[in-house]
């Protein structure tokens, strides 16, 4: 349901920003950081998922409508984007001579968001709601730990079976300001994933059952104008 949702707001906004307008794009870029939510709804999951710095860049494609009569505005944006997720595993049995192993994953991500902004042409803030589609790049996974103990559990990404495409979705807040030949936006974010990173189909199985990527961050973009009456 929430994933339908998500969708009729994406029909809505472009439904409204369906009139003369003009569309942006350019490059953005930024920091965050990633973790996965891992748990299971029947066994106790004996470690704790902790976040790892990433980076994100890619390129936007940004549409505003011309003008509209109401104070709250929409548009539309689609980015095109390298994303590095992963998280550090941390043992709840205290052992020593066990260190946190990291797991990575990169993706083609494509995240589909509306804005709903106040301001003007010159300078807005929005809020921004959207979904997302991840494509699995690369991996890089930790070997199962020799000296770990009989209770200590290890779950990462098995390519064997788990998933390599992935969907959530993602809200923010930010600021964006004409600044002659284009212009800048600076907005924080945070998305969650709808799908289990790790594929199972029986509960009763140690696997855990939830596995969700999540990453909050920062990001920075440039945007310039290059149609305009794009629907005219």
């Amino acid at each position: 349901m929430r994933h339908l949702l998500i969708f009729v707001l994406i029909l809505f906004t472009i439904y409204r920003s369906n009139g003369q307008g003009y569309w942006l794009m350019g490059p953005t870029i930024g920091p965050h950081l990633s973790s996965s939510y891992i748990e299971h709804t029947i066994y106790r999951v004996n470690l704790l998922s902790r976040p790892i710095n990433g980076f994100h860049g890619g390129l936007m494609f940004q549409y505003f409508p011309a003008a509209y009569e109401e104070s709250l505005k929409t548009g539309l944006r689609m980015s095109i984007n390298f994303t590095e997720k992963g998280w550090d595993q941390e043992y709840l049995d205290t052992l020593n001579t066990l260190q946190r192993a990291r797991t990575k994953m990169d993706y083609l991500n494509i995240p589909v968001e509306s804005i709903f902004y106040v301001g003007s042409q010159k300078s807005k803030a929005y809020l921004l709601l959207g979904i997302y589609v991840d494509f699995l790049l690369r991996y890089d996974i930790p070997e199962n730990p020799e000296d770990k103990s009989e209770k200590t559990d290890f779950w990462t990404f098995d390519p064997e079976r788990d998933k390599s495409f992935a969907y959530g979705g993602k809200c923010g807040l930010g600021y964006q300001r004409n600044i002659g030949i284009g212009q800048l936006s600076l907005e924080a974010y945070i998305t969650y994933g709808f799908s289990n990173i790790m594929f199972t189909i029986d509960r009763s199985a140690d696997i855990p059952d939830m596995s969700n990527h999540w990453d909050t961050g920062l990001s920075l973009s440039y945007l310039i104008p290059f149609t305009q009456n794009l629907f005219n």
